[in-house]
């Protein structure tokens, strides 16, 4: 009897650098508390959509006019503002790694703008429409660590480390 090989594909993915590795992941979660162990950390990617909008305003608002960023999360179709574009890498990677792209390409950019408008009349305290016009998009991944531990009773929960910020949160208890 011959034993199968798993086939790893592999892709290249631009991804958001990570400011934490898997042994700052470590040491961060043993500081928090000692009532658990780590069993086993994964790395999973995220997709996010990025995409550059130009923001026009007429007449006397033209000096608003600006580029902006907006970050759509492409497993549940939610929006942000992007500070930055952010720092990235090309990097491989296993495919089975990557979280699925769910949410429409086409969709995200169409209703990116919504996020920009609200924007606009939260920050800035203008009533005026500007002319919002896509300029470009670009699929990026932010990287995650999941990680499976046992509480001092045995019992198993994980928690999701953000591998770029250092944050984390329990997923289930």
């Amino acid at each position: 009897m011959t034993e199968e090989k798993k086939e790893i594909n592999k892709v290249e993915i631009k991804c958001i650098r990570n400011g934490f590795k898997m042994e700052d992941a470590f040491q961060r979660l043993y500081k928090r508390s000692k009532h658990f162990t780590i069993e086993n950390m994964d790395l999973l990617f995220y997709p996010y959509l990025l995409i550059e909008y130009e923001v026009k305003f007429r007449g006397k608002l033209e000096k608003l006019s600006e580029t902006v960023l907006v970050l759509c999360d492409m497993w549940r179709g939610q929006f942000s503002m992007a500070k930055t574009a952010g720092d990235f890498t090309k990097i491989q990677v296993d495919e089975s790694s990557l979280i699925p792209v769910k949410y429409d390409k086409e969709r995200a950019i169409k209703e990116g703008p919504r996020t920009v408008y609200g924007e606009i009349q939260a920050k800035k305290k203008v009533l005026n429409i500007p002319d919002i016009e896509y300029l470009y998009d670009e699929l990026i991944y932010k990287p995650f660590y999941i990680v499976e531990c046992k509480n001092d009773e045995q019992e198993v929960f994980h928690i999701l480390f953000d591998a770029v910020n250092g944050d984390f949160s329990l997923l289930n208890a």
